[in-house]
């Protein structure tokens, strides 16, 4: 086998879209774990909630959080020096997004100035945000522990004061990404291909023909696809497939976690 480096979404991918299990995958996981293939999570979900799932599937590869803000490495992984912006915990972090206090900054002088009617995480007590995302207090805490975005609960993005809003963000450098349930305020410069590009060179320096698999869902991972030697699209619920377009896509005819077993399987 190649030696390759696996990057993967998480929700709708790796993990369940509706109960967020990781039952249909861990196995595969851990199997490639013991044989030196590493997974990279990169997701939109934050470093506390992808360290659980690292933890809870025995994964010890780097991440990547909050849609390509950061890179998390942890120490003496790599048998080089490498160059990093700031040690959390055991991690060297390399920092491509904004830090959320500027954000929540930002956010708050837009909010005023356009009379934007939304509010996120910042306003909210742990049991309110519990209630909305409808997950236990623990699970809800990692979900607001955010250390390079905003998320945002309410706002109707079809209103003058949102689009206002927006752009207001837009001047600061920041960009306001509408999703199907929630907003979420994140640098520009957060990217999930870059950061797929700037850990794989450090894959590369240890294992120079190491090759590049990608696997996602929906549209947020276009950058990630796009990024990788071998990209695969895995089906939503309902058997079908986000509209998207990179080189050398594989379409898997399976839903979420399936759709990623057999297409790991297919590697193997």
């Amino acid at each position: 086998m190649e030696n390759i480096v696996i990057y993967t979404d998480l929700d709708g991918t790796l993990i369940d879209f509706e109960d967020y299990s990781f039952e249909v995958t861990a196995t595969l996981v851990r199997k490639l774990e013991g044989i030196g293939v590493p997974v990279v999570f990169c997701s939109s979900k934050t470093r506390e909630e992808q360290a659980y799932y690292r933890e809870a599937i025995g994964v010890k590869a780097p991440f990547i959080t909050e849609n390509g803000s950061a890179i998390f490495i942890p120490q003496d992984y790599f048998p080089f020096t490498i160059e990093f912006d700031s040690q959390i915990d055991d991690y060297l972090v390399v920092e491509l997004g904004t830090n959320r206090e500027n954000i929540l900054k930002e956010l708050e002088e837009a909010r005023k100035k356009s009379g934007a009617k939304v509010f996120g995480y910042a306003d909210l007590g742990i049991d309110e945000i519990s209630q909305i995302l409808k997950l236990d207090k623990k699970a809800s805490q990692r979900a607001a522990t955010r250390d390079y975005s905003e998320t945002l609960i309410k706002g109707d993005k079809s209103t003058k004061a949102f689009k206002e809003m927006t752009a207001l963000l837009e001047k600061a450098g920041l960009q306001c990404n509408a999703g199907g349930k929630f907003h979420t305020v994140i640098s520009k410069k957060s990217d999930k291909g870059k950061a797929v590009k700037k850990l794989h060179q450090l894959y590369k320096r240890q294992f120079p023909k190491m090759i590049s698999v990608g696997l996602g869902d929906s549209a947020n991972d276009l950058p990630l696809l796009q990024s990788v030697d071998r990209p695969f699209l895995v089906q939503k619920p309902g058997n079908w497939w986000d509209d998207l377009q990179a080189p050398n896509l594989v379409k898997v005819p399976a839903i979420g976690p399936k759709g990623w077993v057999e297409a790991v399987k297919g590697l193997l």
